[in-house]
């Protein structure tokens, strides 16, 4: 005779059977069976913020906190969407998005961590489940990252045609590129004249307005990422010397203003 039951905590069970027959015939046996039960843990750890184009590592950390032996353990995760993968502990590699680790048998109180890596493409909440299995176990954490942009501008100025007899005309380029992930807004140029020279033009993605020997544009509203914005101021030459003209740039996202000087040698032909 065969029976099955199941446990429905861990412990120590006894099991007693007894056979009974005519006058009085009477006779037991005990079974003892102790069930344990591997419960498994797990932490998924990663940074709250970073920006676009930025390396996210994920850090997953598995424990058996049963008194059971987790047997044939196994970690997956996948690569965020808006994200590219960089690299992962074990040698793991994406199989259609998907990263796993084999972890063997983990004995109670015991730890694996695994770690990987992504590169953040997109802006926005990146979140991010990763799942540990064993046999009669199994639990999943996740980790969500803010992605964000940051505009990074690069500001430029070439003269045109230096060395300039007095007399003569120069012509300043000013350009602005923005090598960032996020639009940077409400761009202001303001130029500074030396006092060898006077103002002949301007011209840009926005008004200037000459006060004496600073000529300053209106705000350029944005500036997209990998946009450039072209400005051109034009001067004529007064006096012989060698000359700083200079350009400054502030924004709603700067901080602190990015500054840039052009040097100019001005002679006489005479």
């Amino acid at each position: 005779m065969r029976y099955e039951v199941t446990a429905n905590k861990t412990g120590t069970y006894t099991n007693t059977v007894t056979v009974t027959g005519d006058g009085d015939l009477s006779v037991s046996a005990k079974a003892e069976t102790i069930v344990r039960q591997p419960v498994l843990a797990i932490v998924k750890d990663a940074p709250k913020t970073r920006f676009a184009g930025r390396d996210i590592t994920y850090t997953i950390t598995v424990t058996n906190k049963g008194d059971g032996v987790a047997r044939n353990c196994v970690v997956m995760d996948s690569v965020p969407a808006g994200c590219t993968f960089v690299s992962a502990s074990g040698g793991a590699e994406p199989v259609a998005g998907k990263l796993s680790w084999n972890l063997g048998d983990l004995a109670p109180e015991a730890s694996r961590k695994v770690t990987f890596t992504v590169k953040a493409q997109a802006m926005g909440n990146i979140e991010n489940l990763a799942t540990v299995s064993a046999i009669c176990a199994k639990n999943s954490a996740k980790a969500v990252t803010a992605v964000e942009g940051i505009p990074a501008i690069l500001l430029e100025c070439v003269d045109e045609a230096d060395p300039i007899e007095i007399g003569a005309q120069e012509t300043y380029t000013i350009t602005v590129t923005n090598q960032g992930t996020a639009a940077d807004t409400n761009i202001v140029i303001e130029c500074t004249l030396p006092a060898e020279q006077e103002f002949v033009s301007a011209s840009g993605p926005a008004k200037e307005t000459v006060e004496g020997q600073s000529v300053t544009f209106a705000p350029l509203k944005s500036l997209d990422p990998k946009a450039k914005a072209t400005y051109k101021v034009v001067v004529k030459a007064l006096k012989a010397g060698d000359v700083r003209f200079t350009v400054s740039l502030k924004s709603d996202q700067l901080k602190t203003p990015v500054g840039e000087t052009e040097s100019t040698n001005i002679y006489s032909d005479k």
